[in-house]
């Protein structure tokens, strides 16, 4: 797989001992935004176990601290490779998190007409969802690498809470998102169909953002010293060149 390459990006695959280091400003500016993506998800869970009497229940909290923690871990991948990558190889969970958010920053402001007067609403629904979005668009590399399929399977986490919400009886949406209401089904295929649609958006805005980069071109690996000469292997269709032998005094032959 080829990582998707930049100015300061090491290009290649999977970081080996020799391979080189991402620059230093690079690196320092990618941990610096994720970093604030940290303390952004965090902090509007934070607010809202402080101010809410079930905070738990609610898919944008989940939303947050599954943020927080994912973005926590691609904060301290660096370490874990010696500064050769920022990021692993497979924007996956990057896509998935920001569609996830995607769906709770556009859900409750639209459909169930939130506002952001509370620290916790701002930071879980406009926010930390921005900040993924730029991070997706603008700072990470990985997304280079994104697989036709992969908005397919980025319903995984909104899924998830799908199946928590049947299991504990969550009652947060009222007639919005009702088990019992003849049309429960139909919403839900509308969400998923939704999450789909934004995870391809979020696809093409890679590919975009690829093309324009110069990351559609293979990139050699690292360490690679170019072709070989063409005269040390004969080409298809032309035979290679023989070397006649000259007969020289004493019977051997010079080449």
């Amino acid at each position: 797989m080829t990582y998707g390459g930049g100015p300061g990006y090491p290009a290649g695959g999977a970081p080996s001992a020799g391979a080189p280091r991402v620059a230093a400003g690079v690196l320092v500016g990618v941990s610096l935004w994720r970093l604030v993506i940290v303390a952004f998800a965090f902090t509007g869970f934070g607010a809202a176990v402080s101010e809410m009497n079930s905070p738990w229940q609610g898919l944008s909290q989940q939303a947050s601290l599954l943020t927080g923690v994912i973005y926590l871990g691609l904060l301290l991948y660096p370490l874990f490779t010696q500064g050769r990558r920022h990021e692993p190889n497979s924007p996956w969970l990057r896509g998935a998190t920001s569609v996830l958010l995607l769906l709770v920053g556009v859900t409750f402001l639209t459909i169930m007409e939130g506002d952001l007067d509370e620290t916790w609403s701002l930071f879980e629904h406009l926010l930390t969802p921005l900040a993924v979005l730029v991070d997706w668009a603008a700072v990470g590399r990985n997304q280079a690498n994104v697989r036709w399929w992969h908005p397919l399977t980025w319903v995984v986490f909104p899924l998830a809470y799908l199946l928590y919400f049947l299991a504990a009886s969550v009652s947060l949406y009222g007639g919005f998102l009702d088990p019992d209401d003849s049309g429960f089904a139909v919403t839900v295929l509308v969400f998923l169909l939704a999450v789909v649609g934004a995870g391809y958006l979020l696809y093409g805005v890679a590919k975009i953002k690829s093309v324009a980069a110069g990351g559609n071109r293979p990139q050699p690996p690292v360490g690679w010293g170019g072709p070989p000469y063409p005269a040390q292997y004969p080409q298809q269709g032309h035979p290679q060149q023989q070397y006649q032998q000259q007969p020289v005094a004493g019977g051997y032959p010079m080449p």
